[in-house]
């Protein structure tokens, strides 16, 4: 069913008796061709043809968002470690880095 939103407030007109029966900003929705709506006089049904100057078609925009968790996403990178230390020592590094990330890869 097609949705609309009103676009300015539709009364009904009765003698002595005047009464808003949808209001400015109101969403409805219409199966086939009427609108029923509650009214202190009962319930009355609207055709389409008597309100479409009150009406405006609401547009359904549909967005789909994908997130993509870059934390699990596997490519290369490189780990540069700049420190000051003797080439013994450099190397014992290496090795242990070595050593751990193959435990963890």
């Amino acid at each position: 069913m097609p949705k609309y939103i009103v676009t300015e407030n539709i009364l009904i007109t009765l003698p002595g008796i005047e009464e808003t029966i949808l209001k400015k900003g109101d969403e409805i929705e219409i199966n086939d061709t009427f609108y029923n709506v509650d009214t202190p006089f009962g319930n009355l049904g609207l055709s389409y043809e008597s309100l479409k100057n009150g009406l405006k078609l609401k547009e359904d925009i549909n967005i789909q968002v994908t997130i993509l968790d870059d934390e699990d996403l596997i490519k290369d990178y490189r780990i540069q470690l700049d420190i000051k230390v003797s080439r013994k020592k450099a190397r014992e590094i290496e090795n242990y880095l070595r050593e751990t990330l193959e435990r963890m890869i």
